[in-house]
């Protein structure tokens, strides 16, 4: 009988370091993977559709111009160079109005908008020279201390972004930097409005929004967008 014993108790032992060994894998699978996963999906699937929603508004912005080169000696004399710059804009009226920052054409002599025509449905496939078109814009004007500037290129029916005077930006909200550079299309960097500012003169109107997300080299002018793909900032 004691040698039965002993054995019942061994079995429980081993079954019961099994049991330990196995229930917290178990629990964290049933805890974590069901729910973790569909909220990362979730995401997945808004950011693609504020992607979608907010891309063909935005354009890439080709600046040319002339201006003295830059050098890292110390001469009397100034060369004169032709300078290139690109940014990024974003369409507001389907007549081919855009607004992108004040420096991003500033001191251009030419300024060129690409447009990207919509994409085809294969997401491997190199894009065909024909998905962008060229446009030669206008300045319509510039506000320096907004950073703000309007352009206007000759077509018709755009895909717009628009402008809602309704809309709050709160602090902690998600947004989203879209922009087009240097030949790329549909960047996107992601954070949050760290601060909303007024400025501490009472009389001046400007508001400033203060983010943590990166930009990418040439999304100056890009549009920045609440989680529904509203404009609420550049």
């Amino acid at each position: 009988m004691k040698f039965v014993f002993v054995g019942l108790l061994l079995g429980a032992f081993a079954r019961g370091q099994a049991a330990e060994k196995t229930s917290p894998n178990e629990n964290l699978d049933r805890a974590v993977a069901p729910g973790c996963g569909n909220l990362l999906r979730e995401l997945d699937s808004s950011l693609e559709q504020v992607v979608s929603k907010v891309s063909p508004a935005v354009v890439q912005i080709r600046v040319s111009g002339y201006g003295p080169e830059e050098t890292r000696g110390h001469t009397d004399a100034a060369r004169i160079v032709r300078q290139h710059a690109i940014g990024s804009g974003v369409i507001v009226d389907p007549d081919g109005y855009i607004v992108t920052n004040a420096h991003v054409v500033e001191e251009a002599q030419r300024v060129r908008v690409v447009v990207t025509l919509p994409r085809s449905s294969s997401w491997v496939e190199p894009e065909p020279v024909r998905s962008q078109q060229i446009f030669a814009a206008t300045i319509l004007g510039r506000h320096n201390k907004s950073d703000l500037a309007l352009l206007k290129i000759e077509a018709r029916h755009l895909p717009v972004i628009n402008l809602r005077p309704d809309l709050r930006v709160h602090q902690g909200e998600l947004v989203f930097a879209i922009g087009s550079p240097e030949g790329l299309r549909d960047t996107v960097t992601m954070g949050v409005v760290s601060a909303v500012r007024p400025q501490t003169d009472t009389n001046d109107p400007m508001f400033y929004i203060q983010t943590d997300m990166p930009l990418n080299p040439g999304n100056s002018g890009g549009p920045l967008v609440d989680i529904d793909g509203n404009l609420v900032g550049h």
